[in-house]
This record gives structure tokens, C-alpha cells and sequence, in this order.
């Protein structure tokens, strides 16, 4: 069918200028070659367990339940993407969100915050997996070695200074005191 409409064109564009028909025959076989890369055949087989196959090259030979399914492409979208747009309309849209949900203006979500009007906002301060991780430990060497009789009272203590210094420094890091 499609070779008739070919040989159909050509003979048509016989009757047309030289430059015309050039042009033609041109587009003709730029539409062909895109044509032909934007199809895809899948085929779709079932083994000797009964189990469902999709693929693109033919089944093996002496397959019963063999199909060739013909999936035309869709064309690309008319127009430019414009995904740099779409990101900023996204990050607008997430900024004043958060405003609202804040219950502030969007300008005051860029004004930095200090640590007093950290504690005031009503979001609350991430600590990282791994870091939360260290203070439970801490915590509960803070625990043990408060509790603990085996160590002498020197190196207690300064096994305690040590666990409260870096939980002091893991807090400080997030602007947070210790508690």
C-alpha cells in the first residue's frame, strides 16, 4: 500500500518542475528514514514453562505461541521543552507553598534566620542519619559511664568530658544546643 502511494508521488511529481520535483523527492526520503526508525516490532512469545517473553528479536524457532506486535512511535511534541521553565514555574510554586504553610511572606523566606528565630519557625531542624546515629551512641556511653563503677573516677570523667565535647560539636554543627 504504501509503495503504490510512493510510485503514485513519483509519477505526479514527473509532471513538476525540475527544482520542484527535487524537493519532493528530497522530503520523500527524509519521511522514509525517520519513518522506518520510528517503528518498533516487540515480539511476544511463551516458553515450554508457560512463562510470557517480550523482546525485540524473533523468537526461537519452534515456539508455539508466537506474536509480532507492531508499535508505531508516537512523534516527538511540536514545539521546544522547555524544562528550565517547567523547574522555575516548580520552584515558584514550591517557594510560595512553603510561605504558606509557614505562615510568612515569600521575601521573608530569603532573610537568613538566626538561631533565635530558628527556635520561634515552626519547621524543625534536620539532623542527619549519621550524626543521629553518633548522639544515641553518646547518649548512651553518657549513660553507662554515669552509671559505671568499674572504671576509676579520672578516667571516667574524662571519658565523659569526651562524649559530652562531641555531642556539644554534633549540636553546634545543626545550631542547636545540647540538651
Amino acid at each position: 500500500m504504501l509503495l503504490k502511494r510512493m510510485t503514485a508521488l513519483v509519477v505526479g511529481t514527473l509532471r513538476m518542475g525540475r527544482r520542484k520535483r527535487l524537493a519532493l523527492l528530497g522530503h520523500l526520503a527524509i519521511v522514509l528514514v525517520l519513518n522506518g526508525s520510528a517503528q518498533a516490532q516487540v515480539y511476544k512469545w511463551t516458553d515450554a514453562e508457560g512463562r510470557v517473553h517480550y523482546g525485540n528479536q524473533s523468537p526461537p524457532v519452534g515456539t508455539e505461541s508466537a506474536q509480532t506486535l507492531d508499535i508505531p512511535s508516537r512523534p516527538a511534541p511540536s514545539g521546544k521543552i522547555d524544562n528550565v521553565g517547567d523547574l522555575r514555574r516548580a520552584t515558584r510554586r514550591l517557594r510560595e507553598l512553603r510561605a504558606l504553610n509557614r505562615g510568612v511572606s515569600v521575601s521573608e523566606l530569603d532573610r537568613p534566620t538566626n538561631h533565635r528565630n530558628r527556635a520561634k519557625s515552626r519547621e524543625p531542624v534536620y539532623i542527619g542519619y549519621e550524626d543521629q546515629t553518633k548522639i544515641d551512641n553518646l547518649n548512651a556511653d553518657i549513660r553507662r559511664l554515669s552509671a559505671s563503677s568499674v572504671e576509676t573516677p579520672a578516667n571516667r570523667s574524662r571519658s565523659l568530658r569526651a562524649a559530652k565535647a562531641e555531642l556539644r560539636q554534633i549540636y553546634r554543627k545543626y545550631g542547636m544546643h545540647s540538651p
